[in-house]
C-alpha cells in the first residue's frame, strides 16, 4: 500500500516535470489542425505517468487501483498544499 501510494505520488509530481517533453511528443505524432490545449496536455501527461506507475505496481505485484489514484492525486496537488502550508506560517 505505501509502496503504491508513494509510486502514484511520483507520477503526480513527475506529471508536472514530463509535461513539456511529453507534450512535443504529442505535437509530433497527432497531427491536427491545432495545438493541443494546456489542460489536454496536463491530462495526458498525468495519465501517462499514472499509468507508468501502474505497471511498475504491477510488476512488483503490490497495491490497488484506490491508493495509486491517491497518490497521483496527492503528488498534482502537493506542490500547491506545500506553498499553502508555507503561507500559514
Amino acid at each position: 500500500m505505501i509502496l503504491t501510494i508513494l509510486l502514484g505520488g511520483l507520477a503526480g509530481w513527475g506529471a508536472v516535470k514530463a509535461e513539456p517533453a511529453i507534450r512535443k511528443k504529442l505535437d509530433d505524432l497527432l497531427v491536427v489542425d491545432r495545438d493541443l490545449s494546456d489542460a489536454e496536455a496536463r491530462v495526458y501527461s498525468f495519465a501517462l505517468c499514472l499509468f507508468g506507475a501502474a505497471l511498475v505496481a504491477a510488476l512488483a505485484n503490490e497495491g490497488s487501483a484506490i491508493w495509486l489514484t491517491l497518490g497521483g492525486a496527492l503528488g498534482v496537488m502537493g506542490p500547491r498544499l506545500i506553498a499553502l502550508a508555507k503561507l500559514g506560517r
